[in-house]
């Protein structure tokens, strides 16, 4: 038997921060990220100013493995977003690293990483996030400037399908993006499975590391 492609994790770590203005039952000291890294994974400006009157740090971890880092992950923010509620603070993300201040959860797919893209390349969708829970981050390549956002749904979609699936499933192979993986991965809950949907082609490049996925099918004609 051949080995998995996509190499598994034995332990990840998930990790944020409340930052509050009195002492909690304990100080943890951690470096914070910088403000114009925050500002890039979409943090608000108005909580970014918050943060110079919020100068104690109360960490919130859990270190599992792979198959139980989602279910950990909501568990540390629901956690972590109580800690910020009773005591007006804020929750910052260490990983990703962004300002966390929705505290639904499950979470769906579309809050669990966030988007990059490259600037010198406007073809490419990188995410950020994934390899928190133990997954490769996904680089798609060949994105149409007038379809990226098409492109996006079927990465949020596809992320869904991964997180349900991973580490039973490696992912590497064909694979097909419904609708029913698009709304799940943006409103969470089950996929409503269908026929209808984008066929893609994932890969994976142990030298980034990252799944590379290339679409087979063009979402515009395939999910409308």
């Amino acid at each position: 038997m051949s080995a998995r492609p996509v190499p598994v994790p034995t332990i990840v770590t998930i990790a944020y921060v409340v930052l509050t203005a009195e002492p909690l039952d304990r100080e943890d000291l951690v470096p914070l990220p910088d403000r114009s890294l925050l500002r890039l994974r979409g943090s608000a400006v108005n909580d970014l100013d918050r943060m110079g009157d919020l100068p104690f740090q109360r960490m919130v971890s859990r270190s599992v493995g792979p198959g139980a880092a989602r279910l950990a992950a909501d568990e540390a923010l629901g956690e972590a977003l109580q800690l910020a509620q009773l005591h007006d603070g804020l929750v910052l993300d260490l990983q990703t690293p962004r300002v966390v201040d929705t505290g639904s959860t499950p979470r769906p797919a579309a809050e669990m990483f966030t988007f990059e893209y490259d600037l010198q390349d406007l073809g490419t969708i990188r995410t950020h996030g994934l390899n928190v829970i133990g997954l490769p981050e996904i680089i798609l390549r060949g994105v149409p400037e007038d379809e990226r956002r098409l492109y996006d749904m079927v990465v949020v979609g596809l992320v869904h399908r991964l997180l349900d699936e991973w580490p039973e499933h490696d992912p590497v192979g064909p694979a097909r993006v419904t609708l029913g993986d698009i709304t799940a991965g943006y409103e969470g809950g089950d996929s409503n499975q269908t026929e209808q949907g984008v066929d893609v082609l994932i890969d994976y490049d142990a030298q980034l590391p990252a799944l590379t996925v290339e679409v087979m099918t063009s979402p515009g004609t395939a999910l409308f």
